[in-house]
């Protein structure tokens, strides 16, 4: 493990797995490591105010996020490269348009997650309007969700408070209509859900600063677990697919992975993930592509502080895992002369991996690593 550790300090000072072409040209990426992964290519996509809010994919193969401090929805065209922004206080410059934005993209529809609204507001991009749906009952200030092509649903959510569980909001895009399924467990923090596994039928969250998994069922349309932790302080957040049988949940607070059985509900002990303490003090829940995990990572050590004393914020390097070999990797975002990036999501579309970074300092613009080539 020293000599991870130390390659990994390494590769902290000499940013390796970054080639530039041409110098101010295409810029690329992979994995450098114990484990061996794709090539990125960047993408810049032009200016961003901040960094990115959750992405949402839809069929037609477009990304649709929007920075945090800004009212602009994106649609970025993975096929084209093309990024499209939409300003929506001149779509519905009669809505008081605040606070968190999460687009949630199905069919030509984009749902404009907003918490601090009591109603639904949905942007379709072929008519470029946006609409007004009554929120389910019990299930007002909708956070975010995840779009299910194969149940032609889409599953929406409310944030839950410490003692008492939010809701799964059941969706029918043909009606918009919903149906809320509030959380029946006592909870140790704020429970927010963390993706959709479409092919199991399931819904998974936690509760971020709290010790507590949930899983609901689409099938059964019901709350079918609530588990906690038996290592102390854990903060669990899971990764987005059962992967052999397993959750790989990332103790997210304490810089390290544990593997989950879901059929029997055993935690296995704990993976350390290279560089806690050191230069990251997060690590997010992971995403699965093509037998590894990508887990970002940020300065946050809970509470305000932060592992520099800075203001926390999100980093520009990833960590690469194998949950087969339980081993791993270090991905930086390829930055030029003065660029610091913040990636903090990522998402696959049509078999491709992207992930969306913002650069912290001036001239404040935003890339996209992505596994295939873009167009020129």
């Amino acid at each position: 493990m020293h000599i991870l550790r130390a390659a990994f300090a390494m590769l902290g000072v000499l940013s390796l797995g970054v080639t530039a072409m041409a110098n101010e040209g295409l810029l690329t990426a992979t994995p450098r490591g114990e484990v061996r992964g794709p090539v990125f290519f960047r993408h810049d996509v032009g200016p961003t105010p901040g960094r990115l809010h959750e992405p949402s994919a839809d069929t037609r193969g477009n990304i649709w996020t929007t920075p945090i401090v800004d009212w602009t929805l994106w649609r970025y065209a993975t096929a084209t490269g093309e990024l499209e922004r939409l300003q929506l206080r001149e779509l519905e410059p009669d809505e008081p348009w605040s606070g968190h934005l999460w687009p949630v993209a199905y069919g030509s529809e984009v749902y404009l997650c907003v918490p601090d609204k009591d109603y639904l507001l949905v942007y379709d991009q072929d008519t470029r309007t946006i609409a007004r749906y009554a929120a389910p009952a019990r299930a007002e200030h909708i956070y975010g969700g995840f779009a299910s092509p194969r149940r032609a649903r889409v599953y929406l959510y409310t944030c839950g408070k410490e003692g008492q569980g939010g809701a799964v909001i059941e969706w029918d895009p043909a009606r918009h209509q919903g149906e809320a399924f509030v959380c029946p467990y006592t909870l140790s923090g704020d429970l927010y859900m963390t993706f959709l596994d479409d092919g199991r039928g399931e819904v998974w969250g936690s509760t971020y600063t709290g010790n507590d998994l949930v899983r609901f069922d689409v099938k059964a349309r019901q709350w079918t677990g609530h588990w906690k932790c038996p290592y102390p302080n854990t903060t669990p957040t899971p990764s987005n697919e059962v992967v052999d049988g397993r959750l790989y949940v990332a103790d997210h607070l304490n810089g390290r992975i544990i593997p989950f059985r879901v059929a029997d509900g055993v935690w296995e002990e704990p993976i350390p993930v290279p560089g806690y303490g050191e230069w990251f003090g997060y690590v997010s829940g992971g995403w699965y592509y093509r037998g590894l995990f990508y887990f970002v990572h940020s300065t946050w050590i809970g509470g305000t502080d932060s592992i520099d004393g800075q203001p926390h914020h999100f980093l520009g390097t990833l960590t690469v895992f194998d949950p087969r070999r339980r081993a791993f990797s270090r991905l930086d975002i390829p930055a030029r002369s003065g660029e610091e990036f913040m990636c903090d999501y990522l998402l696959e579309v049509g078999g491709e991996l992207f992930l969306l970074a913002a650069n912290r300092h001036p001239p404040l613009n935003a890339v996209i690593l992505r596994t295939s080539r873009p167009r020129p």
